[in-house]
């Protein structure tokens, strides 16, 4: 009998240490180590990429504009006109512009072009949702030998105006620093900015890496 009472025992001693985070694990498992365990809500910890932070979306007065000269040395101002109305033209037809986009001015004497593009933004495709919004801006147009001005401002978002919270947004409200970034500026604030600050740089980038390709034809 007092074996028994004296093996409940020892067995209650270590129980209860245990639970006081005094018991010891086995050498074996000590020296393996443990890896902690990923919460369910741990935040994505994948590196930005700089070209989205502090100053991708520069202020011109109280606005976002971005401007970019592109050179073409062997160009008259009329051919890089002629080749800037052309591909202004054929890109209010692409598949994700809307009927909205249109050239709405040119300036033959001076060289100058002005267009106006409602397009379609899409943040994610799948089987079951569509995640998607109407970008709209303008694309202004200077041409004088050997290089031409483009500037791309006025910008804003229709996004779920069919929903409680959503309707049209400016983009300064949205994609600017002060609203889109942490204020480290090393990351993103919350509230699913992220994604409209993201696919529009992306679609700046795309739209000037195209004006430089057809420069060069």
């Amino acid at each position: 009998m007092r074996s028994l009472l004296t093996i409940l025992f020892a067995v209650c001693i270590s129980v209860f240490a245990d639970a006081q985070g005094v018991y010891k694990k086995p050498a074996a498992v000590a020296e393996q180590g443990e890896k902690p365990r990923r919460g369910l809500f741990d935040r994505d910890k994948t590196p930005i990429d700089k070209k989205y932070l502090e100053g991708a979306c520069p202020m011109v007065g109280n606005k976002i504009v971005w401007q970019k000269y592109f050179y073409a040395d062997d160009k008259s101002a009329k051919q890089i006109y002629d080749i800037m109305l052309s591909f202004l033209q054929k890109m209010t037809k692409d598949e994700r512009q809307t009927e909205k986009s249109n050239v709405a001015a040119v300036n033959e004497e001076e060289y100058q072009i002005g267009a106006r593009f409602v397009e379609k933004m899409v943040f994610q495709n799948t089987a079951l949702s569509l995640d998607q919004a109407e970008f709209a801006y303008q694309l202004l147009v200077y041409c004088i030998d050997g290089r031409c001005e483009v500037v791309m401002k006025s910008m804003s978002y229709i996004y779920e105006a069919d929903r409680a919270g959503g309707g049209q947004f400016p983009a300064e409200d949205m994609i600017s620093d002060e609203n889109a970034l942490n204020k480290k500026k090393d990351g993103f604030q919350k509230g699913g900015v992220k994604k409209f600050r993201m696919k529009t740089i992306d679609r700046k980038d795309e739209i000037f890496r195209n004006i430089a390709n057809a420069l060069k034809q």
